[in-house]
């Protein structure tokens, strides 16, 4: 996979075969129609499933690597190269990304969480699924196991199954990151929570600014500001973090 400004780039041709194979393998899984990469770079990964799908668009942030992506895609008619960032798109209108689309890239740390919620912690945007390298440590935080859950963790949790499938050593990239990377999937969940995504949100909107705070004391809070949540007696000296998904059930359906 590619890079954004200052990304790392995969040399490993195993790895490398082995995301091609995985994306179209997961791409038709979902019975997708539109297949984006984000960050192709150099191509190394778009050589290898820019046939996949009849609706290929590809978004990079390095407008030097135009005439590289241009010959990779040569033969490709239906493929369409976007150079801009790509957390500006406006996906949730269908006339510019169709509904029936599986995303794949590889994520720098400092614009992963803001990709995820866009593409997939969003209501607005309704992608099938994803394929996406990203460093260890998120995948820790956004593991549905996690024992401390984040505000990220709940919004893509809420309505997709986040799966850890393969660790990717420091070795496969040039230059060799610090850290520890890993391939994840993200596909739709066959039932959501019971409660409203909007609740939810906005819950958390309230709640995550006072997170070191019991919801017992932040309710009170939130109270003298003519906001009223009825946080159940049991869970009143919990932390938000701590909250499982059944919990936060019944705490929202109190509202």
């Amino acid at each position: 996979m590619g890079t954004y400004l200052g990304q790392n780039f995969l040399i490993d041709s195993k790895i490398r075969h082995w995301i091609g194979d995985k994306t179209k393998e997961l791409f038709q899984k979902t019975w997708a129609k539109t297949l984006i990469e984000i960050g192709p770079g150099k191509g190394s990964l778009t050589v290898l499933i820019k046939d996949i799908a009849q609706n290929f668009i590809l978004f990079e942030k390095d407008t030097t690597l135009e005439e590289r992506l241009q010959t990779v895609l040569a033969e490709n008619t239906n493929a369409k190269i976007v150079f801009g960032d790509v957390l500006e798109g406006e996906f949730e209108k269908e006339e510019i990304i169709p509904k029936e689309t599986f995303v794949v890239g590889n994520l720098p740390y400092y614009i992963t969480s803001p990709i995820l919620r866009k593409f997939f912690a969003d209501e607005t945007v309704d992608f099938l699924g994803g394929l996406f390298m990203i460093q260890h440590e998120v995948w820790e935080k956004i593991d549905f196991n996690a024992e401390k859950k984040s505000y990220l963790y709940r919004l893509l949790n809420y309505r997709y199954q986040v799966q850890y499938l393969k660790l990717v050593p420091a070795k496969a990239f040039n230059p060799a990151p610090k850290v520890k990377s890993c391939m994840i999937s993200l596909f739709k969940r066959e039932k959501k929570p019971d409660f409203p995504f909007e609740k939810l949100v906005d819950f958390l909107d309230h709640f995550s600014p006072y997170s070191r705070k019991t919801l017992g004391k932040i309710s009170k809070m939130l109270e003298k500001k003519g906001m009223m949540y009825d946080i159940p007696a049991d869970f009143q000296g919990k932390r938000l973090e701590e909250l499982t998904w059944e919990e936060m059930e019944i705490v929202l359906r109190e509202k």
